[in-house]
């Protein structure tokens, strides 16, 4: 009688096992693909495409042949971009994992018939205090208000 019940004690721990094994290799294998299927975006090194300035969207014109758009490089903390008729350069400084702050902001000076957006986006950068990303987009913002400005990733090839 007690090797009959040791033998179903034994057969019902092995059935349990395998069953929470197997349940551990789904979870597993969901968080996996997961993984693979949510690209992770970070602040720096990332190709940022402006889509959204002071609640307004942001659009390229015909004239425009290139996007306005910023890059946060790690090497030095240098930003460069273009700002729909002149580029950019400079530094930035983050902290907390949110806060960010640019200077020592430089522009070419080329003459354009419209220049609101791009003079809009340089007085953002001068007063944005913080940042944060979600998914693929990046919002920068003073004191933690509404955005000033958005900016989606671009996945370049």
């Amino acid at each position: 009688m007690k090797s009959i019940f040791n033998f179903l004690i034994a057969g019902l721990a092995m059935v349990l096992f395998s069953n929470c094994s197997h349940i551990k290799k789904i979870a597993s294998a969901e968080n996996d693909m997961n993984k693979s299927t949510t690209p992770h975006v970070s602040l720096t090194e990332t190709y940022w495409k402006l889509t959204e300035l002071m609640g307004k969207p942001v659009t390229m014109d015909s004239e425009n042949q290139k996007e306005i758009h910023i890059v946060l490089k790690k090497e030095g903390n240098r930003v460069e971009g273009f700002a729909g008729c002149n580029g950019f350069g400079g530094t930035y400084t983050t902290k907390n994992n949110f806060n960010i702050s640019f200077s020592d902001m430089i522009h070419t000076m080329m003459a354009c018939p419209e220049l609101d957006t791009e003079n809009q986006l340089f007085t953002v950068l001068k007063t944005v205090d913080n940042y944060y990303v979600t998914g693929d987009t990046l919002s920068m913002s003073k004191a933690r208000m509404a955005p000033m400005a958005r900016f989606a990733a671009v996945y370049l090839k």
